[in-house]
Protein backbone atom coordinates (compact mmCIF):
# COMPACT_ATOMS: atom_id res chain seq x y z
CA UNK A 1 0.00 0.00 0.00
CA UNK A 2 2.60 2.46 0.31
CA UNK A 3 3.46 4.96 -2.30
CA UNK A 4 0.66 4.64 -3.76
CA UNK A 5 -0.06 8.15 -4.19
CA UNK A 6 2.84 9.84 -6.42
CA UNK A 7 2.91 12.77 -9.55
CA UNK A 8 4.78 13.20 -12.54
CA UNK A 9 5.80 16.56 -13.79
CA UNK A 10 6.68 15.69 -17.45
CA UNK A 11 5.14 12.70 -19.60
CA UNK A 12 6.77 10.36 -21.68
CA UNK A 13 8.08 12.37 -24.27
CA UNK A 14 9.42 15.13 -22.48
CA UNK A 15 11.61 12.64 -19.77
CA UNK A 16 13.07 11.45 -22.79
CA UNK A 17 14.09 14.74 -24.18
CA UNK A 18 15.51 16.04 -20.41
CA UNK A 19 17.57 12.69 -20.65
CA UNK A 20 18.67 13.07 -23.70
CA UNK A 21 19.38 16.91 -23.40
CA UNK A 22 21.37 15.71 -20.39
CA UNK A 23 23.16 13.54 -21.92
CA UNK A 24 24.24 15.81 -24.89
CA UNK A 25 25.41 18.57 -22.13
CA UNK A 26 28.30 15.87 -20.86
CA UNK A 27 29.20 14.70 -24.64
CA UNK A 28 29.34 17.75 -26.52
CA UNK A 29 30.05 20.40 -24.10
CA UNK A 30 31.75 17.80 -22.11
CA UNK A 31 32.51 19.55 -17.90
CA UNK A 32 35.59 21.14 -16.44
CA UNK A 33 37.75 19.24 -13.63
CA UNK A 34 40.25 20.72 -12.14
CA UNK A 35 41.77 17.61 -10.41
CA UNK A 36 44.45 16.02 -12.11
CA UNK A 37 44.72 12.72 -10.26
CA UNK A 38 40.96 12.11 -11.42
CA UNK A 39 40.96 13.43 -14.72
CA UNK A 40 44.03 10.96 -15.63
CA UNK A 41 41.85 8.12 -14.43
CA UNK A 42 38.93 9.27 -16.44
CA UNK A 43 41.06 9.25 -19.45
CA UNK A 44 42.16 6.09 -18.82
CA UNK A 45 38.74 5.16 -18.04
CA UNK A 46 37.65 6.09 -22.05
CA UNK A 47 36.38 9.41 -21.12
CA UNK A 48 37.74 12.30 -23.92
CA UNK A 49 40.30 14.59 -22.06
CA UNK A 50 41.77 18.08 -23.08
CA UNK A 51 43.21 19.66 -20.54
CA UNK A 52 40.50 20.43 -17.64
CA UNK A 53 37.75 19.90 -19.94
CA UNK A 54 36.13 16.42 -20.06
CA UNK A 55 33.68 14.89 -22.33
CA UNK A 56 31.66 11.42 -22.00
CA UNK A 57 30.22 9.30 -25.29
CA UNK A 58 26.82 8.27 -24.73
CA UNK A 59 28.29 4.50 -24.94
CA UNK A 60 30.56 5.44 -22.07
CA UNK A 61 27.59 7.21 -19.82
CA UNK A 62 25.93 3.72 -20.30
CA UNK A 63 28.87 2.08 -19.14
CA UNK A 64 29.15 4.22 -15.97
CA UNK A 65 25.45 3.55 -15.16
CA UNK A 66 25.58 0.61 -15.25
CA UNK A 67 28.16 -0.03 -12.49
CA UNK A 68 25.26 2.05 -10.40
CA UNK A 69 24.49 -0.39 -7.45
CA UNK A 70 20.36 -1.12 -7.75
CA UNK A 71 20.42 -1.58 -3.98
CA UNK A 72 22.42 -0.30 -1.05
CA UNK A 73 22.21 0.19 2.38
CA UNK A 74 23.82 3.55 4.33
CA UNK A 75 24.41 1.82 7.84
CA UNK A 76 23.91 3.68 11.16
CA UNK A 77 26.44 3.83 13.89
CA UNK A 78 24.16 2.24 16.09
CA UNK A 79 22.88 0.05 13.60
CA UNK A 80 19.10 0.38 14.39
CA UNK A 81 18.09 3.04 11.81
CA UNK A 82 19.99 1.53 8.81
CA UNK A 83 18.77 2.92 5.84
CA UNK A 84 18.06 0.32 2.76
CA UNK A 85 17.85 1.68 -0.80
CA UNK A 86 15.49 1.52 -2.47
CA UNK A 87 13.25 1.99 0.44
CA UNK A 88 11.40 -1.55 0.96
CA UNK A 89 8.10 0.15 1.93
CA UNK A 90 8.26 2.94 -1.31
CA UNK A 91 7.91 5.56 1.43
CA UNK A 92 10.86 8.50 1.87
CA UNK A 93 13.77 8.90 3.76
CA UNK A 94 14.38 12.70 5.74
CA UNK A 95 17.38 14.32 6.60
CA UNK A 96 18.02 17.19 8.53
CA UNK A 97 19.88 20.63 7.62
CA UNK A 98 23.20 20.60 6.55
CA UNK A 99 26.01 23.52 6.60
CA UNK A 100 24.00 26.17 8.88
CA UNK A 101 26.13 28.27 10.87
CA UNK A 102 23.34 29.65 13.05
CA UNK A 103 21.39 28.68 16.01
CA UNK A 104 18.09 29.94 16.66
CA UNK A 105 17.77 28.68 20.42
CA UNK A 106 14.52 28.26 22.26
CA UNK A 107 14.61 31.57 23.54
CA UNK A 108 14.75 33.24 20.45
CA UNK A 109 18.56 33.76 20.28
CA UNK A 110 20.28 33.35 16.74
CA UNK A 111 24.08 32.45 17.31
CA UNK A 112 26.48 30.93 15.51
CA UNK A 113 26.61 27.38 16.60
CA UNK A 114 28.37 25.58 19.27
CA UNK A 115 30.18 22.25 19.88
CA UNK A 116 27.58 21.44 22.94
CA UNK A 117 24.94 22.23 20.38
CA UNK A 118 25.95 20.48 17.97
CA UNK A 119 25.81 17.38 20.21
CA UNK A 120 22.29 18.84 21.16
CA UNK A 121 21.00 19.13 18.05
CA UNK A 122 22.26 15.63 17.32
CA UNK A 123 20.69 14.10 20.26
CA UNK A 124 17.55 15.69 19.14
CA UNK A 125 17.83 13.85 15.96
CA UNK A 126 17.96 10.52 17.94
CA UNK A 127 14.79 10.97 19.17
CA UNK A 128 12.75 12.06 16.06
CA UNK A 129 10.79 9.15 14.75
CA UNK A 130 10.67 10.58 11.31
CA UNK A 131 14.04 12.12 10.86
CA UNK A 132 16.27 9.52 9.44
CA UNK A 133 19.90 10.43 9.34
CA UNK A 134 21.37 13.80 10.46
CA UNK A 135 23.74 16.40 8.56
CA UNK A 136 26.59 18.35 10.01
CA UNK A 137 25.89 21.77 11.23
CA UNK A 138 28.85 24.66 11.02
CA UNK A 139 30.26 24.92 14.51
CA UNK A 140 31.26 28.60 15.00
CA UNK A 141 35.20 29.30 14.38
CA UNK A 142 35.48 31.04 17.59
CA UNK A 143 35.20 27.55 19.31
CA UNK A 144 37.21 25.01 16.96
CA UNK A 145 40.05 25.93 14.44
CA UNK A 146 38.23 27.58 11.38
CA UNK A 147 40.49 25.28 9.63
CA UNK A 148 39.15 22.24 10.87
CA UNK A 149 35.39 23.03 11.59
CA UNK A 150 34.41 19.97 9.38
CA UNK A 151 36.20 17.69 11.20
CA UNK A 152 35.70 19.07 14.78
CA UNK A 153 32.35 18.40 14.17
CA UNK A 154 31.83 15.33 12.43
CA UNK A 155 33.77 14.10 16.01
CA UNK A 156 31.47 15.57 18.19
CA UNK A 157 28.42 14.11 15.91
CA UNK A 158 30.12 10.30 15.63
CA UNK A 159 30.07 10.55 19.57
CA UNK A 160 26.51 11.50 19.89
CA UNK A 161 24.62 10.02 16.98
CA UNK A 162 22.57 6.64 16.74
CA UNK A 163 22.03 7.60 12.74
CA UNK A 164 23.87 7.74 9.49
CA UNK A 165 25.60 10.93 9.02
CA UNK A 166 26.07 12.91 5.63
CA UNK A 167 29.12 15.11 5.67
CA UNK A 168 30.20 18.33 3.70
CA UNK A 169 33.84 19.15 3.35
CA UNK A 170 35.53 22.55 3.88
CA UNK A 171 38.61 21.76 2.57
CA UNK A 172 40.58 19.98 0.04
CA UNK A 173 42.93 18.53 2.42
CA UNK A 174 40.26 17.73 5.34
CA UNK A 175 38.37 15.40 2.87
CA UNK A 176 40.68 12.42 3.46
CA UNK A 177 41.06 13.45 7.43
CA UNK A 178 37.22 12.80 7.54
CA UNK A 179 37.03 9.50 6.01
CA UNK A 180 39.76 9.01 8.34
CA UNK A 181 38.03 9.43 11.22
CA UNK A 182 34.93 8.27 10.23
CA UNK A 183 36.91 4.83 9.50
CA UNK A 184 38.36 5.19 13.34
CA UNK A 185 34.69 5.25 14.55
CA UNK A 186 34.52 1.50 12.47
CA UNK A 187 37.56 0.01 13.13
CA UNK A 188 39.29 0.86 9.97
CA UNK A 189 39.09 1.86 6.64
CA UNK A 190 37.90 -1.69 5.41
CA UNK A 191 35.59 -1.48 8.21
CA UNK A 192 34.04 1.73 6.47
CA UNK A 193 33.91 -0.09 2.97
CA UNK A 194 31.99 -2.65 4.54
CA UNK A 195 30.09 -0.57 7.00
CA UNK A 196 29.57 3.02 5.48
CA UNK A 197 28.24 4.87 8.63
CA UNK A 198 28.94 8.31 6.56
CA UNK A 199 27.84 9.50 3.31
CA UNK A 200 29.77 12.71 1.40
CA UNK A 201 28.30 15.61 -0.30
CA UNK A 202 30.05 17.59 -3.57
CA UNK A 203 29.17 20.08 -5.21
CA UNK A 204 30.04 21.34 -8.63
CA UNK A 205 30.58 25.36 -9.09
CA UNK A 206 30.63 27.35 -11.50
CA UNK A 207 28.39 25.55 -14.09
CA UNK A 208 29.83 21.88 -14.91
CA UNK A 209 32.51 22.62 -13.52
CA UNK A 210 34.34 21.11 -10.25
CA UNK A 211 37.07 23.35 -8.33
CA UNK A 212 39.71 20.56 -6.66
CA UNK A 213 38.17 20.26 -3.06
CA UNK A 214 34.73 18.94 -4.91
CA UNK A 215 36.69 16.70 -7.10
CA UNK A 216 38.36 15.52 -4.39
CA UNK A 217 35.23 14.37 -2.72
CA UNK A 218 34.29 12.55 -5.50
CA UNK A 219 37.73 11.15 -6.52
CA UNK A 220 38.48 9.73 -1.94
CA UNK A 221 34.89 8.68 -2.10
CA UNK A 222 35.39 6.42 -5.04
CA UNK A 223 38.40 5.37 -3.86
CA UNK A 224 37.03 4.49 -0.22
CA UNK A 225 33.96 2.96 -1.41
CA UNK A 226 32.48 5.65 0.63
CA UNK A 227 28.80 6.37 -0.55
CA UNK A 228 28.19 9.91 -2.61
CA UNK A 229 25.31 11.93 -2.55
CA UNK A 230 26.55 14.60 -5.43
CA UNK A 231 25.06 17.33 -5.29
CA UNK A 232 24.00 20.54 -7.62
CA UNK A 233 23.12 24.45 -5.49
CA UNK A 234 22.47 26.23 -8.84
CA UNK A 235 20.55 29.42 -8.23
CA UNK A 236 17.83 30.39 -11.36
CA UNK A 237 18.81 33.47 -12.40
CA UNK A 238 22.25 34.14 -11.37
CA UNK A 239 24.25 31.00 -12.24
CA UNK A 240 21.72 28.95 -14.34
CA UNK A 241 18.99 30.07 -16.47
CA UNK A 242 16.35 31.65 -15.42
CA UNK A 243 13.64 29.14 -16.21
CA UNK A 244 12.95 26.29 -13.58
CA UNK A 245 13.20 23.73 -16.07
CA UNK A 246 16.79 25.39 -17.58
CA UNK A 247 17.88 24.87 -14.15
CA UNK A 248 16.55 21.77 -13.48
CA UNK A 249 18.62 20.55 -16.47
CA UNK A 250 21.81 22.02 -15.36
CA UNK A 251 21.31 20.31 -12.35
CA UNK A 252 20.71 17.01 -13.83
CA UNK A 253 23.48 16.96 -16.14
CA UNK A 254 25.93 18.21 -12.90
CA UNK A 255 24.37 15.42 -11.04
CA UNK A 256 24.76 13.01 -13.34
CA UNK A 257 28.78 13.96 -14.42
CA UNK A 258 29.42 13.45 -10.98
CA UNK A 259 27.82 9.94 -10.58
CA UNK A 260 29.68 8.80 -13.76
CA UNK A 261 32.97 10.04 -12.80
CA UNK A 262 32.56 8.18 -9.37
CA UNK A 263 31.48 5.19 -11.58
CA UNK A 264 34.42 4.96 -13.85
CA UNK A 265 36.99 5.22 -11.20
CA UNK A 266 35.24 3.41 -8.37
CA UNK A 267 32.63 1.24 -9.67
CA UNK A 268 29.96 -0.07 -7.08
CA UNK A 269 30.22 3.15 -5.31
CA UNK A 270 26.61 3.67 -3.49
CA UNK A 271 24.96 7.10 -4.95
CA UNK A 272 21.85 9.27 -4.60
CA UNK A 273 21.36 11.79 -7.08
CA UNK A 274 20.76 15.19 -5.10
CA UNK A 275 19.52 18.42 -6.91
CA UNK A 276 18.91 21.08 -4.07
CA UNK A 277 17.54 24.21 -6.25
CA UNK A 278 17.49 27.65 -5.73
CA UNK A 279 16.22 30.91 -7.26
CA UNK A 280 17.08 34.22 -7.49
CA UNK A 281 14.32 37.00 -6.76
CA UNK A 282 14.67 39.10 -9.83
CA UNK A 283 13.34 42.40 -7.40
CA UNK A 284 15.26 41.72 -4.54
CA UNK A 285 18.80 39.32 -6.02
CA UNK A 286 18.05 37.25 -2.73
CA UNK A 287 18.29 34.09 -2.82
CA UNK A 288 15.40 32.07 -2.23
CA UNK A 289 14.59 28.54 -1.03
CA UNK A 290 10.58 28.16 -1.58
CA UNK A 291 9.91 29.65 -4.90
CA UNK A 292 7.22 27.69 -6.55
CA UNK A 293 8.57 27.59 -10.00
CA UNK A 294 11.82 25.86 -8.29
CA UNK A 295 9.81 23.20 -6.18
CA UNK A 296 8.38 22.04 -9.12
CA UNK A 297 12.11 21.90 -11.22
CA UNK A 298 12.71 19.77 -7.89
CA UNK A 299 9.80 17.61 -9.28
CA UNK A 300 11.48 17.23 -12.79
CA UNK A 301 14.93 16.18 -11.00
CA UNK A 302 13.40 13.76 -8.70
CA UNK A 303 11.40 11.93 -11.98
CA UNK A 304 14.38 12.15 -13.91
CA UNK A 305 16.75 10.10 -12.07
CA UNK A 306 14.23 7.82 -10.40
CA UNK A 307 11.93 6.98 -13.72
CA UNK A 308 14.42 7.85 -16.43
CA UNK A 309 17.40 6.29 -15.06
CA UNK A 310 16.73 4.41 -11.71
CA UNK A 311 18.48 5.96 -9.62
CA UNK A 312 17.37 6.81 -5.80
CA UNK A 313 17.49 11.16 -5.62
CA UNK A 314 16.97 13.66 -3.37
CA UNK A 315 15.96 16.91 -2.78
CA UNK A 316 14.54 19.55 -0.21
CA UNK A 317 11.45 18.49 1.40
CA UNK A 318 11.41 21.30 3.83
CA UNK A 319 12.47 24.87 4.02
CA UNK A 320 11.46 28.69 4.22
CA UNK A 321 13.14 31.97 2.93
CA UNK A 322 11.19 33.05 6.14
CA UNK A 323 14.01 34.23 8.78
CA UNK A 324 11.71 33.04 11.60
CA UNK A 325 9.32 30.18 13.24
CA UNK A 326 6.14 32.88 11.00
CA UNK A 327 3.20 32.14 9.04
CA UNK A 328 5.10 32.49 6.06
CA UNK A 329 7.41 29.74 7.11
CA UNK A 330 4.73 27.15 7.90
CA UNK A 331 3.16 27.48 4.80
CA UNK A 332 6.17 27.31 2.65
CA UNK A 333 7.56 24.50 4.12
CA UNK A 334 4.60 22.58 4.45
CA UNK A 335 3.30 22.94 1.06
CA UNK A 336 7.21 21.77 0.16
CA UNK A 337 7.19 18.94 2.14
CA UNK A 338 3.59 17.69 0.46
CA UNK A 339 4.91 18.80 -3.20
CA UNK A 340 8.37 17.06 -2.49
CA UNK A 341 6.39 13.50 -0.63
CA UNK A 342 4.06 13.10 -3.49
CA UNK A 343 7.18 13.26 -5.96
CA UNK A 344 9.60 9.85 -6.57
CA UNK A 345 12.38 11.32 -4.27
CA UNK A 346 13.78 8.62 -1.98
CA UNK A 347 14.95 11.07 0.35
CA UNK A 348 13.60 14.68 1.28
CA UNK A 349 16.32 17.16 3.27
CA UNK A 350 16.57 19.87 5.34
CA UNK A 351 13.88 19.24 8.06
CA UNK A 352 15.00 22.03 11.13
CA UNK A 353 15.78 24.90 9.01
CA UNK A 354 14.80 28.44 8.49
CA UNK A 355 16.40 31.07 6.37
CA UNK A 356 16.99 29.56 3.69
CA UNK A 357 18.95 26.75 5.02
CA UNK A 358 21.73 29.41 6.69
CA UNK A 359 19.76 28.49 10.32
CA UNK A 360 18.83 25.87 12.31
CA UNK A 361 16.07 25.59 15.05
CA UNK A 362 15.40 22.75 17.55
CA UNK A 363 11.97 23.68 17.96
CA UNK A 364 11.69 23.77 14.16
CA UNK A 365 13.18 20.20 13.94
CA UNK A 366 10.86 18.73 16.56
CA UNK A 367 7.87 20.24 13.94
CA UNK A 368 8.79 19.27 10.87
CA UNK A 369 9.10 15.78 12.73
CA UNK A 370 5.46 16.06 12.99
CA UNK A 371 4.99 17.28 9.29
CA UNK A 372 6.64 14.82 8.05
CA UNK A 373 4.92 12.31 9.79
CA UNK A 374 1.35 13.77 7.87
CA UNK A 375 3.66 13.40 4.64
CA UNK A 376 4.67 10.02 5.19
CA UNK A 377 0.79 9.14 5.62
CA UNK A 378 -0.28 10.66 2.59
CA UNK A 379 2.14 9.24 0.36
CA UNK A 380 0.68 5.88 1.51
CA UNK A 381 -2.18 6.15 0.20
CA UNK A 382 -5.33 4.20 0.83
CA UNK A 383 -6.40 1.23 -0.26
CA UNK A 384 -10.25 0.80 -1.97
CA UNK A 385 -11.21 -2.75 -1.11
CA UNK A 386 -14.09 -4.57 0.47
CA UNK A 387 -13.10 -4.12 4.09
CA UNK A 388 -12.13 -0.20 3.78
CA UNK A 389 -15.08 0.19 2.28
CA UNK A 390 -16.88 -1.59 5.05
CA UNK A 391 -19.52 -2.80 2.14
CA UNK A 392 -20.38 -5.67 3.94
CA UNK A 393 -21.84 -3.98 7.45
CA UNK A 394 -23.25 -1.29 4.55
CA UNK A 395 -25.30 -4.20 2.77
CA UNK A 396 -26.37 -5.73 5.88
CA UNK A 397 -27.82 -2.26 7.49
CA UNK A 398 -25.73 -2.41 10.71
CA UNK A 399 -25.58 1.74 10.39
CA UNK A 400 -29.00 2.52 11.72
CA UNK A 401 -27.33 2.50 15.24
CA UNK A 402 -24.49 4.03 13.73
CA UNK A 403 -21.05 3.42 13.74
CA UNK A 404 -19.36 4.00 16.55
CA UNK A 405 -19.32 0.53 18.35
CA UNK A 406 -19.52 -1.58 14.93
CA UNK A 407 -16.95 -4.22 14.94
CA UNK A 408 -15.72 -2.67 11.60
CA UNK A 409 -15.18 0.58 13.91
CA UNK A 410 -13.01 -1.42 16.56
CA UNK A 411 -11.23 -3.10 13.44
CA UNK A 412 -9.66 0.42 11.90
CA UNK A 413 -10.44 3.17 14.31
CA UNK A 414 -6.64 3.35 15.53
CA UNK A 415 -5.68 3.79 11.70
CA UNK A 416 -6.03 7.51 11.24
CA UNK A 417 -3.02 9.62 11.58
CA UNK A 418 -2.62 11.45 15.17
CA UNK A 419 0.07 14.30 15.24
CA UNK A 420 1.54 14.52 18.60
CA UNK A 421 1.75 18.04 19.08
CA UNK A 422 -1.60 19.19 17.51
CA UNK A 423 -4.58 20.20 18.81
CA UNK A 424 -7.56 17.07 18.74
CA UNK A 425 -10.13 19.16 21.63
CA UNK A 426 -12.33 21.32 21.86
CA UNK A 427 -12.25 25.34 23.04
CA UNK A 428 -13.33 24.38 26.65
CA UNK A 429 -10.19 21.95 27.07
CA UNK A 430 -7.94 23.73 24.83
CA UNK A 431 -8.62 26.40 27.59
CA UNK A 432 -8.61 24.50 30.55
CA UNK A 433 -5.06 23.93 29.92
CA UNK A 434 -3.40 26.89 29.00
CA UNK A 435 -4.50 27.63 25.66
CA UNK A 436 -0.84 26.27 24.66
CA UNK A 437 0.14 26.81 20.85
CA UNK A 438 1.89 24.65 18.53
CA UNK A 439 5.11 26.23 19.74
CA UNK A 440 4.04 26.30 23.31
CA UNK A 441 4.16 22.10 22.84
CA UNK A 442 7.32 22.14 21.05
CA UNK A 443 8.90 23.47 23.66
CA UNK A 444 7.41 21.29 26.22
CA UNK A 445 8.50 18.45 23.92
CA UNK A 446 11.92 19.65 23.80
CA UNK A 447 12.21 19.90 27.52
CA UNK A 448 11.02 16.45 28.04
CA UNK A 449 13.59 15.37 25.74
CA UNK A 450 16.60 17.06 27.26
CA UNK A 451 15.80 15.57 30.17
CA UNK A 452 16.08 12.42 28.70
CA UNK A 453 18.52 12.54 25.57
CA UNK A 454 18.93 9.25 23.44
CA UNK A 455 22.66 8.71 23.44
CA UNK A 456 24.53 6.31 21.04
CA UNK A 457 26.53 4.10 23.70
CA UNK A 458 30.47 3.97 22.25
CA UNK A 459 33.04 2.09 23.62
CA UNK A 460 36.15 3.22 24.97
CA UNK A 461 38.25 2.09 22.21
CA UNK A 462 36.01 4.09 19.76
CA UNK A 463 36.10 7.27 21.47
CA UNK A 464 39.60 7.04 21.80
CA UNK A 465 40.11 6.36 17.93
CA UNK A 466 37.79 8.80 17.04
CA UNK A 467 39.89 11.45 19.25
CA UNK A 468 43.18 10.04 17.87
CA UNK A 469 42.03 10.14 14.36
CA UNK A 470 41.27 14.23 15.72
CA UNK A 471 44.69 14.90 16.76
CA UNK A 472 46.20 13.81 13.77
CA UNK A 473 43.22 15.36 11.34
CA UNK A 474 44.68 18.83 13.66
CA UNK A 475 48.01 18.37 13.47
CA UNK A 476 47.85 18.09 9.31
CA UNK A 477 45.17 20.72 9.01
CA UNK A 478 45.57 23.88 11.17
CA UNK A 479 48.08 26.54 10.39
Amino acid sequence: MRGRIKFDVMNAQELELMKNRVEDLLSIRGIEVDHPELVAELEAAGAEVNGHNVKFSKALIKKALASVPAEFTLKSPSGERDLKFPNPTGDFYVRTNTGAMNYLDVKNDSHYITLDEVAEWTQLINSMENIDYCTLPSTSGEEVPVDAIDVYTLAQVLKHSKKHIWIQPYETDNVQQLINIAAAAVGGHDALRKNPIVSFISCGVPVLTWKRMDAEVLYRCAKAGVPVQPCSLPTAGANTPVTAQGTALVACAEVMAMIIMIQLIGPGTPVIATTLLFSMDMMTTYTLQSNTEITMARLICMQLFEQGYNIRAHSYGTGTDSLIIDEQNFIERTSLIHMMAMSDASVLGGAGQLETAKTISPLQLIIDNEIFGIAHRLRQGLAVDDETLAFKELMDGDDKAGFILSEHTMRHFTEPHRPRLFNRDGMAKWEQQGKKTLLDLAMERYEELLKAPVKVQLKDEQIKAIDEALTVAHKALVK
